[in-house]
């Protein structure tokens, strides 16, 4: 009986902390998305393209006031008139709030990464969006 009941409470147990782990997990962290595409002058360029995503890791890893982080390539997902592979690299941070968003376009780590790269770009394209209640 002793081994039941325990059996029992620890699956109720399980059962409470997956859902709170669940529910945790299901929505971005921060009230803006900073999301930041770049097109590499040269792309096929290997000495290039190791030295463009060295700056950019170097950023993302320094960044203190980002809330997340996330590093991304194209994915190999379907070919469909909506989905835009062109990019050679996806920065997506996302920020507390606008002044956080704001302390980062003049932070240190961004002004060096900008430096150390952008003779490295043809073209970026910033997507910026301001979290709705769900």
């Amino acid at each position: 009986m002793k081994i039941r009941s325990l059996l029992l409470f620890t699956f109720f147990l399980l059962a409470t902390s997956c859902n709170k782990l669940v529910e945790q997990t299901q929505y971005i962290e921060g009230e803006l998305v900073h999301s930041v595409y770049f097109w590499l002058n040269n792309p096929d360029d290997e000495k290039e393209r190791a030295e463009f995503e060295k700056a950019l890791k170097k950023l993302i890893k320094t960044n203190k006031i980002a809330v997340k982080k996330h590093l991304g390539k194209p994915g190999s997902t379907e070919k469909r008139d909506v989905v835009d592979n062109s990019y050679d690299y996806c920065m997506i941070l996302t920020f507390a709030n606008l002044k956080a968003q704001r302390l980062y376009q003049d932070a240190p780590t961004h002004l060096i990464f900008i430096d150390e790269a952008k003779h490295l770009w043809k073209k970026v394209q910033v997507y910026d969006s301001m979290k709705e209640s769900i």
